[in-house]
């Protein structure tokens, strides 16, 4: 009878790893009927100043409204010294750069996935390579990587190798990391004040060094014209938080009470939206706080966990592609603690509605549209999954800070 069940329960496994894969696939297939998506607008952004033209005008990737918003330009809204590790695909014809790009990502993706294994001492069996398997082309961050062709893996291997160093004690090398991750998407800037509050502060003056440094190799390279478009780029930005893979406080509601092009809100009520920024402060002092109090064995895990699950929660661009990152630190807590500690009921739920959500189908976000509470609950699939994340990791913060300093007839 038991190996009936391994033999049923390994074969559902690989019929779901199956269906997830097809789906990726299309997804990726998407990608390239939207003229490469968001690759595309790092690819002829590239091509144009190699063309000696500007780099941040429209080109045919940043035309891809969908439906309503099918007017709407979505420019490139990455700084220019970013376009350096893009330069080299963009000497390729726009198909061949799209499949080294996407095996590159690939690649960095399962190095990431040694490094981590490797840091956390995990042994690899069949079954849990199977799981592995399974959860990540599943997870909505991969499906939206397949979707946008975005910097996911490349940004993941950069934050795995941070957070390595940290855990450490290299916070030398981690600030490094954390300035090259911070002059790219700014909402990792949220380690600044962690690492200053913690005392770090050399690490703090590196990471901003390295950020300058960045920034400062692109406006030699890319000069001054490409620095201020690009400027000029970001003031359209807002118009992009409505997106249903924005799992943001800001995207939500804009989603729930602001007019927008995919679906109907909760309520008009466009003044509401505002709300989100005293919230949004909360959650960060919040988690700080959290994060520089914490004096338990995994500090450095929990911190990075939180810190990165917050920033994506509170940037107004959160977008669900960002959530790889969290893979390492969520990992070693998962295994060195929640993993043999008794599950309590709300953390078992709160960490449901998390997965529910992380794992939810990208094709799906538009369940029962036009709906207003279709609006709030599946095109926001995304955002519960991060606020149900960042939740369940404070609350289990306090508890084992609450164990901890318990004493031994507590914690037991």
């Amino acid at each position: 009878m038991r190996d009936l069940r391994k033999v049923f329960v390994g074969a559902t496994l690989r019929a779901l790893c199956l269906a997830a894969f097809v789906l990726d696939a299309l997804l990726l297939r998407k990608m390239m009927e939207l003229h490469m998506n968001d690759f595309g607008k790092f690819y002829y952004s590239a091509r144009a100043f190699l063309d000696g033209a500007g780099m941040y005008a429209p080109s045919p990737a940043t035309g891809v409204g969908i439906g309503a918003a099918a007017h709407l330009q979505f420019l490139n809204m990455n700084p220019p010294h970013f376009h350096l590790i893009v330069l080299p695909f963009a000497m390729l014809p726009p198909d061949q750069a799209a499949i080294v790009w996407m095996v590159a990502s690939l690649i960095a993706l399962m190095l990431s996935l040694a490094l981590i294994g490797r840091e956390l001492g995990i042994t690899w069996t069949p079954f849990s390579m199977l799981l592995l398997g399974l959860g990540v082309l599943s997870f909505s961050g991969t499906q939206a990587f397949f979707l946008t062709g975005q910097i996911t893996m490349l940004l993941l291997l950069a934050m795995t190798a941070c957070w390595m160093a940290a855990r450490h004690g290299r916070w030398g090398a981690a600030a490094v990391w954390m300035g090259l991750c911070t002059s790219v998407k700014p909402f990792n800037a949220i380690f600044l004040p962690y690492l200053l509050l913690t005392r770090r502060y050399r690490a703090a003056f590196v990471a901003i060094a390295t950020a300058g440094a960045a920034f400062a190799v692109g406006f030699l390279v890319f000069g001054q014209e490409n620095l201020a478009s690009w400027y000029r780029a970001l003031a359209q930005s807002g118009d992009w938080t409505w997106a249903e893979m924005t799992a943001s406080l800001l995207g939500f509601f804009r989603r729930a009470f602001d007019h927008q092009p995919i679906a109907p809100p909760l309520v008009v009520h466009p003044g509401w939206v505002n709300v989100w920024i005293p919230i949004a402060g909360l959650i960060g002092a919040a988690t700080l706080l959290v994060a520089v109090s914490d004096r338990t064995a995994h500090a450095v895990d929990r911190a990075f966990a939180l810190l990165l699950v917050a920033a994506i929660l509170i940037s107004p661009l959160g977008w669900i592609y960002y959530a790889p990152v969290i893979a390492g630190p969520v990992a070693a807590l998962f295994i060195d603690e929640w993993r043999l500690t008794p599950q309590r009921w709300w953390s078992t739920l709160i960490a449901g509605v998390a997965v529910a959500g992380f794992f939810w189908p990208h094709p799906l976000l538009g369940l029962f549209q036009p709906n207003r509470w279709a609006t709030v609950l599946f095109a926001s699939a995304y955002f519960w999954a991060v606020l149900a994340a960042w939740t369940w990791l404070m609350l289990e913060s306090r508890y084992f800070f609450w164990k901890t300093t318990a004493g031994p007839s507590r914690s037991s």
